[in-house]
């Protein structure tokens, strides 16, 4: 029966993603499916990414419905082939779950395949699960108040996971404000709006994702230094990213998880009252924490546990970068290429130039790179995504600039695949464009070390022994001292300002 029948789990993208939303079935139960077909978007706290089919079959079971929350592991689907018996499917899904065995809807004298549509009607819903909304929403949306109130929603743009929340609140969409994706309610935005007006959040004390059990991990591919951690910080390694050497788990995987299971009960604690005043009576608001921030805090708080940090600065003259850039955009009317994409060119040629920075550490091994994937600091709404130029060091200018727009404007979409955003071998932060001069970053685990880029700007400089006005840009280099000299670090810095000085040298 095993080698028949398929399951389709919910995939883990990312060492913080514990959980996912169903958003849309591209396929309906009895629909042929080929490997490599898209077959279901799932939201999560970064992006919204499609599971694809491993296998072609019929799909013959849908476990996870729009709008529902399901773990990482979890059976969202069966793929079969269109003569497996009922009982057989029926029998995989109940071995596969720990609820109660799914209904399979009788058979009825049709054609064949109408009988795979109509028959293999598979719902993870309990019984009777109308009623239990409607006693759920009365014990909920008591303290709604104006929430309830208002016209018909269906028109309102939101998300499935909240338009079905919002059914079980008792709660109007046309009274929540939208701030996901193409201004969709989203279900943080419902679940802000609930608390505001003092409602109680539905599994509030059960949905944390430190709450979530997880399977044995002994099987699970890792280092010993982090298995031995895993076991003294009570992380199962199941619940860790695998970014080691040999897809194993690493000893920043554990501490990055360790750092994240830690934060999210303080953070989950905050964001459940509406609001109140301080002793000085100045009144405030506390809003709950998104996932994606949950997951930057816990990310930066173990590097700067983790990481010694060390910090070199530099100034360089970017009046001949500037001139360049002006030809080569005068010169092709589709090219847009700004600074910061000389300044992307430049780091990646320096790394090729300074091997010794272009590498990742796991707090065990240090993985050297070939090439220069260079992650670039984007901020969205709901915090900072780093999508990834790959092979920086072998492209050009105009190359990059394209790459780096289209990856931003995917990005604050929430559109991004996981390897575009995950991994990279050196970090970009670039301020300028506020007219910050001068800041310093946290380097962005598991890479060695990352660049801040502040705003340039007319300043007077010497030159043999003249007083002139150059544009000058000021860099800041932070790296972990634990794989990185101070001699190094020096030595790239110089090499970066010798390319943004003289940018033709790079172009070569």
């Amino acid at each position: 029966m095993s080698t028949q029948i398929k399951a389709i789990n919910m995939p883990k993208w990312g060492m913080e993603m514990s959980e996912g939303d169903i958003n849309a079935w591209y396929f309906k139960i009895g629909d042929k499916v080929k490997a490599g077909d898209d077959l279901v978007d799932v939201e999560t706290s970064k992006i919204v990414n499609t599971v694809t089919a491993v296998d072609s079959g019929v799909l013959r079971a849908i476990v996870a419905n729009p709008g529902e929350t399901h773990a990482v592991g979890a059976l969202l689907g069966v793929l079969a082939a269109a003569d497996t018996s009922d009982a057989d499917i029926q029998a995989f899904i109940s071995s596969r779950s720990a609820t109660p065995a799914v209904e399979v809807a009788e058979e009825t004298a049709v054609e064949p395949v109408a009988a795979v549509a109509d028959t293999v009607a598979i719902t993870a819903e309990p019984a009777a699960p109308a009623q239990q909304s409607i006693q759920h929403s009365t014990q909920v949306a008591g303290g709604l108040g104006k929430l309830a109130e208002g016209d018909d929603d269906s028109a309102v743009a939101a998300s499935p996971v909240a338009r079905r929340l919002a059914a079980e609140y008792g709660v109007n969409l046309n009274n929540i404000s939208g701030t996901g994706r193409h201004g969709r309610v989203s279900k943080r935005d419902l679940e802000q709006a609930v608390s505001a007006a003092g409602g109680r959040l539905i599994g509030s004390a059960s949905t944390q994702t430190g709450s979530i059990e997880y399977g044995d991990d002994s099987q699970v591919k890792a280092t010993p230094v982090a298995r031995r951690m895993a076991g003294e910080l009570g992380i199962n390694l199941l619940e860790c990213r695998v970014s080691g050497d040999r897809g194993r788990v690493c000893k920043a995987d554990v501490e990055a998880a360790a750092a994240l299971k830690n934060k999210l009960p303080m953070q989950g604690a905050a964001g459940s009252s509406a609001g109140g005043s301080s002793a000085t009576g100045n009144s405030f608001e506390t809003q709950a924490i998104s996932g994606m921030r949950k997951t930057i805090a816990a990310r930066l708080q173990a590097s700067k546990q983790t990481a010694p940090h060390f910090r070199v600065h530099i100034d360089a003259e970017i009046d001949a970068l500037l001139a360049v850039r002006g030809q080569i955009n005068q010169a092709n009317s589709d090219a847009k290429v700004s600074v910061n994409d000389f300044i992307i060119k430049a780091c990646a040629s320096a790394l090729m130039k300074v091997p010794a920075l272009n590498v990742q550490f796991d707090g065990n091994e240090v993985k050297h790179f070939q090439h220069a994937d260079i992650s670039v600091a984007v901020a969205i709404d709901e915090g900072l995504i780093t999508p990834i130029v790959t092979n920086a060091n072998q492209k050009g200018l105009v190359g990059i600039s394209n790459e780096v727009r289209d990856l931003a404007t995917r990005a604050k979409l929430n559109r991004l695949k996981p390897e575009e955003f995950q991994g990279g071998s050196f970090c970009i932060s670039n301020l300028g464009m506020y007219g910050i001069k001068q800041f310093d970053a946290i380097i962005n685990p598991p890479q060695g070390a990352i660049l801040a880029v502040g705003a340039g700007e007319q300043r007077p400089v010497v030159k043999d022994g003249q007083l002139a006005i150059a544009t000058v840009i000021s860099l800041t280099l932070s790296s972990d001292h634990r794989i990185i000299d101070g001699a190094v670090a020096a030595q790239f810095m110089s090499v970066l300002k010798g390319y943004l000085e003289q940018p033709a040298t790079m172009l070569g």
